[in-house]
């Protein structure tokens, strides 16, 4: 159990510090639209006037109209997924609704430490025209699991869960038809460890970005240079600010 408790501590705190990034690798070259698992403000375009503006002190009339926000305005719905394969929800909507919920869906979904596990779930999601994020969202499962002094391959420890929570996401189509689309995510990531209880310090507004290409009647993932190569960074998210709105920024259902 000692042993047991000391890996599960050090499971907690390498993901903490890593981002859990498990598929971090992925970044290389603006694969999966240039992923960072671990991106701050700093790592998104800054907006000086990305912030709630404040009323001066001449106390100037407040604006007629009501300036919209991620956190006042109508957040996106959520669309549930149709079908399942390897634990993970399939099967969304062709829209940019339906990619927008792929992308949540999938990141929720994806498993950070069963390296089995995660490469049934890679394979149900990959665009067939990038059989490599597979492979590489498996190897790096591996290396978070011997970065904790796992062995590289085998299951999740008893006693230790993960949960992920999108709360705000930013879609853009990267193509003229619509079916490449970009979904940026902010999210936060919790532990919970067997007898020491849910995770004291979360990893809270992680951003990364998944594209998906309509693929077989559904949204795979792609790493296709092609398109991960437009994909550029948004400005920094804040669920107070005008600008974050404006530039596309919405709040999720339930996010």
């Amino acid at each position: 159990m000692a042993d047991f408790d000391s890996k599960a501590r050090r499971a907690r705190l390498r993901l903490a510090l890593m981002g859990a990034a498990v598929v971090a690798a992925l970044a290389a070259g603006g694969v999966l639209g240039v992923m960072t698992l671990n991106a701050g403000d700093e790592d998104l375009k800054q907006d000086p006037k990305a912030a709630p503006s404040v009323a001066s002190s001449g106390g100037s009339a407040a604006p007629s109209h009501k300036e919209f926000t991620p956190a006042n305005a109508p957040s996106i719905p959520r669309l549930k997924p149709m079908s399942n394969a390897e634990g993970i929800g399939t099967g969304f909507e062709h829209s940019s609704l339906g990619a927008t919920s792929a992308a949540i869906s999938y990141w929720e979904d994806l498993d950070l430490l069963d390296d089995v596990i995660a490469r049934k779930q890679w394979t149900a999601i990959a665009s067939k025209d990038s059989p490599g994020t597979i492979d590489q969202g498996v190897t790096e499962v591996r290396k978070v699991r011997e970065g904790v002094g796992l062995p590289p391959s085998g299951g999740t420890p008893d006693g230790i869960t993960f949960s992920t929570h999108v709360k705000a996401a930013l879609t853009r189509s990267l193509d003229t038809s619509g079916d490449i689309v970009n979904v940026w995510m902010v999210f936060d990531r919790y532990a919970t460890i067997r007898d020491k209880g849910a995770d004291e310090n979360p990893l809270k507004d992680q951003v990364t970005n998944l594209v998906l290409k309509w693929e077989g009647n559904d949204w795979k993932v792609t790493t296709e240079t092609q398109y991960t190569a437009k994909v550029k960074y948004p400005h920094a998210y804040d669920p107070a600010s005008k600008y974050a709105w404006a530039e596309g920024w919405r709040a999720v259902a339930d996010g």
